[in-house]
């Protein structure tokens, strides 16, 4: 091979090196915009999630161990019927009271709600559950699907607090104690059976006197 043909093969060989190192820079610019790309999908994607998404039942799931649904009628289980119970009223102040026939006058009507939404719970009306709830909480929390009876005992209302809404509404807050004799973990997967974790409950009061739930929280556990 004379000089000049090796000059030509040498320049040959530049040129396509430097056509080598374009081509790699080109595939690593068009690989780095494929990736930022799909970073700000994936993130448009979770905000639209978290914006318009609904989310999953509050009741966050515990490393608990749950007994077979009852088969049969719970208010004829002789060991369920021998727990207490009573709902307990206490207003903060000192005073509690059991909650019965013979004195529910003597109690505010958002105290009888509640009354009525733990005895839904007992009754595992899922229907009647819901509509214990009203259109602002279920913008971000699911319905609750079916569920068995629950066994609740050693129930308790505690006043907490109350302040002013829009519109001449209230809204007051309780908290809300109560055990499950044998949980089944189809109502509650939080607590353990014979435990509590109290639960705080937010009632908006309209101004004509409707009653609806619009925040439920459930104490972190400890």
């Amino acid at each position: 091979m004379n000089p000049h043909e090796q000059q030509e093969q040498r320049a040959r060989y530049e040129a396509l090196r430097a056509q080598s190192k374009k081509m790699k820079k080109r595939i690593i610019v068009v690989a780095a915009g494929i990736v930022c790309v799909i970073a700000l999908l994936v993130g448009v994607i979770a905000l639209i999630e978290s914006l318009t998404g609904e989310k999953e039942n509050p009741f966050p799931d515990g490393a608990f161990e749950f007994y077979p649904t009852y088969q049969g009628d719970i208010l004829q289980n002789k060991n369920y019927l021998e727990l207490d119970r009573e709902i307990d009223y206490d207003n903060n102040y000192g005073l509690t009271q059991s909650i019965n026939e013979d004195n529910r006058e003597e109690f505010d009507q958002t105290v009888l709600f509640l009354c009525e939404y733990l005895q839904t719970i007992i009754a595992g009306d899922s229907e009647a559950y819901n509509a214990c709830f009203n259109d602002i909480y279920f913008k971000d929390i699911k319905q609750m699907g079916e569920f068995s009876p629950q066994m609740l005992y050693n129930m308790k209302i505690i006043y907490q607090s109350s302040e002013d809404g829009e519109n001449g509404s209230k809204l007051l807050t309780y908290r809300l104690d109560y055990m499950i004799y044998r949980n089944d973990g189809t109502f509650r997967r939080d607590v353990g059976s014979d435990a509590i974790r109290p639960q705080f409950v937010t009632l908006r009061v309209t101004a004509d006197g409707n009653i609806k739930i619009e925040r439920l929280l459930t104490q972190l556990a400890q």
